[in-house]
């Protein structure tokens, strides 16, 4: 069953994080760059270098500059909401994300490698019938995914 989406408008806010460029045919792929990069993010606990941080309970996974649509190349950031983007460290990507309205999807309980890849599955869908702007969508992850096996997460679509 798909999962229908509150719409919410989300005042403009501020991220710094790591980023890679990708495209979802290659994350599809046994190449996939993101998990190599949540791995990295966990591993050298970039969460710790960022400063500023606006909550100590979130991670955003962003999806931004859009080459076109969900086949083009995007670039794809792990990081935090920050109060400032001043001092971001060389390494890292800093985002501004405007004003918007979104869609968005809550992905039902569940291991955290399902949940997404099987909302995203949903959200392709849904997004023939609707129009994504394709500016900047990303997923919350907050304390409801402190147990990766038992998780759930918002995934925000912007809309036209």
């Amino acid at each position: 069953m798909m999962i229908q989406p509150t719409i919410v408008t989300k005042k403009a806010f501020q991220t710094i994080g790591i980023s890679i460029i990708t495209n979802n045919e290659i994350e599809m792929s046994s190449n996939g760059k993101i998990p190599h990069q949540w791995n990295q993010y966990f591993q050298e606990q970039i969460t710790n270098q960022i400063p500023n941080k606006a909550t100590q309970t979130e991670t955003i996974a962003l999806y931004s500059n859009y080459e076109s649509d969900e086949t083009g190349n995007y670039t794809y950031t792990i990081g935090v909401p920050v109060s400032t983007i001043s001092n971001t460290p060389k390494n890292m990507t800093a985002l501004t994300i405007p004003a918007a309205t979104y869609a968005v999807f809550t992905t039902r309980k569940g291991p955290l490698s399902e949940i997404i890849a099987e909302t995203w599955q949903d959200i392709w869908k849904w997004s023939k019938e609707n129009n994504r702007a394709f500016t900047t969508d990303f997923e919350l992850y907050d304390e409801r995914t402190f147990n990766p096996n038992d998780a759930q997460v918002d995934i925000y679509i912007a809309l036209v």
